[in-house]
């Protein structure tokens, strides 16, 4: 789920940094959509990516039930940009403001680690936007269509 949304909606220089290491397991990667107040709607998507005048996003919001969050070194989250627009970015283990916590005590599925991401005012540079991403949920849809057929 990381890797294919930067190799359809990633420039070249995207492709370049993450999809080697990504590919080689030297990096673990994690795919943001599902929010705490929100689960199966992402439409209703409370995550927001503010546009800053150097061409920044400041992002904010939360994540729950992400699968690989708290060993993740690769982020690709999903929030609505200031036109309500869903917009996909990539983020970086260590960036300020990004943290996660692991999700402890499940009934199933304990061999999968999961977790939450809390964005708190992170700011992500203009060349993290995935920019080729159709606007809206197509973008984050066509990655979970892909995982589930592809």
């Amino acid at each position: 789920l990381v890797m294919w949304p930067i190799h359809t909606y990633g420039s070249e220089q995207q492709k370049q940094k993450y999809l080697p290491e990504l590919a080689r397991g030297a990096a673990v990667g994690c795919f943001g959509l599902t929010e705490p107040d929100h689960g199966s709607d992402p439409g209703g998507m409370a995550a927001r990516a503010r546009a800053q005048p150097d061409g920044s996003y400041i992002l904010t919001g939360a994540k729950t039930w992400i699968t690989n969050a708290p060993i993740a070194d690769v982020f690709v989250v999903w929030a609505k940009d200031d036109a309500g627009a869903i917009r996909g970015f990539i983020l970086e283990r260590g960036m300020p403001g990004l943290s996660t916590t692991r999700i402890e005590g499940k009934l199933s599925l304990r061999a999968s680690t999961t977790g939450a991401i809390a964005l708190d005012a992170v700011r992500a540079p203009p060349e993290s936007r995935l920019s080729a991403a159709p606007p809206g949920l197509a973008g984050p849809f066509g990655c979970l269509n892909m995982a589930r057929y592809g």
